[in-house]
């Protein structure tokens, strides 16, 4: 492996040229060095606009940074899985898996890779860019650090790093999204039946993420997380617990709104002091991960928890119908 760095840094990247292009910068000022300690693998879910062309510049002028077009266009877990088999045949040792939308500090690959050497699975730390929906749902980006104990089963997918031998283990869903949540189940399950133990840490390493900041945008988030749930949840053979979970919160409410006809508002005024408390909680938990929090947005976890349950109910419709399909 003298010719190619030990890590292989993924990129999943459609149609988002500039922010691409602002994500090679970033990488290229690490203090791990290009092509000796990492690659870049810019992985392309066939854009349409001219990504293909950015990539292209970084390649010709930078040893070390490859663009390829996925195998199969269909979403994130087909690049995925693509990906891993690319690392392995490669022999890469570890995979940090990032996104074009990530802007990275400069020391991001070298203290994940200084992690890798004794853990297995690694999670790096998010700084979320933007406004309320940004507020609303850090808590995404962030889920393994602000509740404590989940960076041990499941690190979000675009700020991860992996050693590759655990893909001979286990790989990556081919569901549109989703794929990290999948792949955490399937190595979950995998753990329990042969008794493996895995190490996971958390580095302290830094990198800008993004989320959608119009509605159009959040919707469309949504509905593709939602769908890539259930067919992970098919794919991975997993029964869908936490959807049923993330479907009661709003599910609940619909009740308790309901039950205000015969006289029961008391209970509903308390469910949603409930998610209020709780929305303030996830905020102040939160806050350390989002670039430059706003006090103002105190509230807007509570729109993102209802938001995240209403299309979880898609996501369980989605996998119920699939599964009487079959």
């Amino acid at each position: 492996m003298s010719e190619m760095g030990k890590a292989l840094l993924v990129i999943l990247n459609k149609d988002n040229a500039e922010k691409l292009e602002r994500c090679i910068t970033s990488l290229l000022s690490q203090t791990a060095k290009l092509s000796k300690d990492f690659d870049i693998l810019i992985l392309d879910g066939g854009s349409k606009d001219n990504s293909r062309d950015v990539a292209m510049r970084f390649s010709k002028r930078y040893s070390g940074i490859y663009f390829k077009v996925q195998n199969v266009i269909g979403g994130t877990g087909f690049a995925r899985r693509e990906a891993c088999e690319y690392a392995l045949k490669k022999g890469y040792k570890f995979i940090i898996w990032g996104d074009s939308e990530n802007v990275y500090d400069k020391s991001y690959v070298e203290k994940m890779l200084e992690k890798l050497e004794d853990c297995d699975l690694v999670g790096g730390i998010p700084k979320v860019r933007g406004g309320f929906f940004a507020h609303a749902f850090a808590w995404y980006h962030a889920i393994h650090l602000i509740f404590p104990r989940i960076y041990r089963v499941h690190i979000p997918g675009n700020n991860k790093g992996e050693r590759t031998e655990i893909y001979r283990v286990v790989s990556y869903p081919e569901s549109i999204r989703a794929d990290d949540y999948g792949f955490s189940l399937a190595l979950i399950k995998k753990l329990i039946k042969n008794k493996i133990k895995i190490k996971s840490c958390i580095a302290n390493s830094f990198v800008i993420v993004s989320l959608p900041e119009s509605i159009k945008d959040v919707h469309r988030w949504q509905i593709n997380r939602a769908k890539g749930v259930a067919q992970a949840l098919k794919i991975v053979n997993f029964k869908p617990y936490d959807v049923i979970g993330w479907s009661s919160i709003f599910l609940f409410l619909i009740v308790l709104l309901s039950l205000t006809i015969i006289n029961y508002t008391h209970l509903l005024l308390l469910y949603l002091l409930f998610l209020f408390t709780l929305s303030i909680v996830i905020f102040i938990r939160s806050k350390d991960y989002i670039e430059k929090p706003k006090y103002i947005y105190f509230f807007t976890p509570f729109i993102g928890l209802l938001i995240h349950s209403i299309y979880s109910i898609y996501a369980l419709i989605h996998y119920l119908r699939w599964s009487y399909e079959k």
